[in-house]
């Protein structure tokens, strides 16, 4: 009977100690994994919020960069226009500058034609006919 006695102190010992042992090590195996959910879910939000910002990023650079371009296309097509259409005023304004002297030199020209007809008719008119003869 000591003998059984001794045996089932010994299993509850046993019992015991296997019993704080593996509450020990589920205790530390449900922090262990209470700390990994909490790690992971930290690194899968801190990931989420730097992908969400490089997505961001590269979305507002791309708008930024294709708005730049643009504004720099049209700016560049203006000039260039506007170039093109003083080249073509200053090419007409050429062109048109000999037909200008032509009409002032005609007009002129009609002027002094005129004067010359109304003076010498003036000049003859005023002279006495004896003169004239």
């Amino acid at each position: 009977m000591r003998e059984a006695l001794r045996i089932e102190a010994l299993h509850k010992a046993l019992y015991k100690a296997l019993h704080e042992a593996l509450y020990k090590a589920l205790r530390e195996a449900l922090r262990i994994k209470a700390l990994y959910k909490a790690l992971y879910k930290a690194l899968r939000e801190a990931l989420y919020t730097e992908a969400l910002y490089k997505a961001l990023y590269e979305a507002l650079y791309k708008a930024l960069y294709e708005a730049l371009y643009k504004a720099l296309y049209i700016e560049a097509l203006y000039k260039a226009l506007r170039k093109a259409l003083r080249t073509k005023a200053l090419h007409e304004a050429l062109y048109w500058v000999p037909a200008i002297f032509l009409i002032a030199s005609i007009r002129v020209s009609a002027y002094i034609a005129a004067l010359f007809f109304t003076l010498s008719s003036f000049l003859t008119s005023s002279l006495p006919r004896e003169a004239l003869e």
